[in-house]
């Protein structure tokens, strides 16, 4: 069995994630080809295509969303992401697994199948989070605490927000609505949430497939089975899945500086995250934060943030290893063209800390 290095695994990683060269592809394939990205903070997936697209504008996916070609949902680990529509159904199917298992053992009186079919139809017009709570405390079991009404909901139907949530200035409080597609197959849902998986992030264990969709990894055994599969080794001795025929570019590949969004997905992708995320950084804990960072050499250096002052904006960087000084162009560089994204109407940028 062939054994990947690390550095192999990081170039791999930024070849499959468009951290390797800009595409062209529309903001809905991005996504398909990227898995669902993050969507807590309203804007991170914007700046996640700004980095990997070319010629990328907010209005693109802003008329993705519109369209229904992307919807924003509450899928892996219980948070909010952008999905393709299409391959939502299958992420909806494999992320509520766990949760449904609780789901039964916390409200073991209530009639499953009544519950589901009364939502369903009550969820087919728009609902604010509030009345969804009011609908919801009816059933015996719920406590009074704001959120285990929402989770109740949102666990046991596929809920979608309408637009304008995930908008790039998302302001208004989100409508909730069921999306008509029907839940798969959870054997058929976890076959191609793995496939799609493998295709962003490969190659890598069961554990961190398991660990990015915040299932049980026996949720994906026979997915993983189901699926024509080569294996190889990390340095450790882990075994790593793959698709046949993906790249696996050389550990020569030179890999460019890049601006990542908040809570961007190969910072979350892994359980051993050591080929985005050096060892001696991890007590900082960026990925609970959701500090914005910057790859150089395909792993995190250091964190950005983008300061406005009147017509004018700053990019402060925080180096968290030292960064060669043959790179501090290119990071100059990607610093000022992640800020003509996010503050286009500026008239000047300001780069500071290094």
């Amino acid at each position: 069995m062939p054994t990947l290095t690390r550095r192999e695994l990081t170039v791999a990683l930024a070849a499959r994630q468009l951290l390797l060269e800009r595409s062209r592809i529309g903001a809905a394939a991005a996504i398909r080809r990227l898995t669902p990205l993050q969507g807590q903070e309203p804007r991170a997936p914007y700046v996640a295509l700004a980095a990997r697209l070319d010629g990328f504008a907010r209005e693109h996916l802003q008329a993705a969303i519109q369209a229904g070609a992307v919807v924003k949902s509450t899928l892996m680990r219980v948070t909010l992401h952008l999905a393709d529509a299409d391959d939502y159904p299958s992420y909806a199917q494999l992320a509520r697994q766990a949760r449904m298992r609780a789901w039964r053992k916390r409200y073991a009186h209530l009639d499953e199948q009544r519950v589901a079919a009364e939502l369903r139809e009550w969820l087919r017009e728009p609902r604010t989070n509030e009345e969804i709570r009011e609908r919801v405390w009816r059933y015996d079991g719920v406590s009074e605490n704001a959120w285990e009404p929402i989770v109740f909901a949102r666990t046991l139907l596929p809920l979608v927000q309408l637009p304008p949530a995930g908008f790039w200035d998302e302001r208004r409080r989100p409508a909730f609505v069921l999306d008509p597609r029907p839940l798969p197959d959870p054997l058929v849902a976890g076959a191609l949430v793995v496939e799609r998986y493998l295709g962003a992030f490969g190659p890598a264990s069961a554990g961190d497939i398991a660990a990015w969709a915040g299932v049980a990894q026996h949720d994906l055994t026979q997915a993983l089975a189901r699926l024509p599969l080569v294996e190889y080794r990390d340095e450790s001795g882990a075994r790593l899945f793959d698709l046949p025929g993906l790249p696996l570019p050389p550990a020569s590949t030179r890999l460019p500086v890049r601006f990542l969004a908040r809570w961007d997905q190969p910072l979350l992708a892994y359980r051993d995250r050591e080929r985005i995320l050096p060892a001696e950084i991890r007590a900082l804990n960026l990925t609970l934060s959701g500090d914005q960072t910057v790859t150089v050499d395909g792993r995190v250096a250091a964190s950005w943030a983008i300061e406005r002052q009147r017509n004018r904006v700053a990019v402060k960087i925080e180096p968290h290893v030292p960064i060669r000084r043959s790179a501090l162009g290119a990071v100059r560089a990607e610093a000022r063209r992640t800020a003509r994204f996010v503050e286009p109407d500026a008239r000047g940028v300001e780069v500071a800390g290094i």
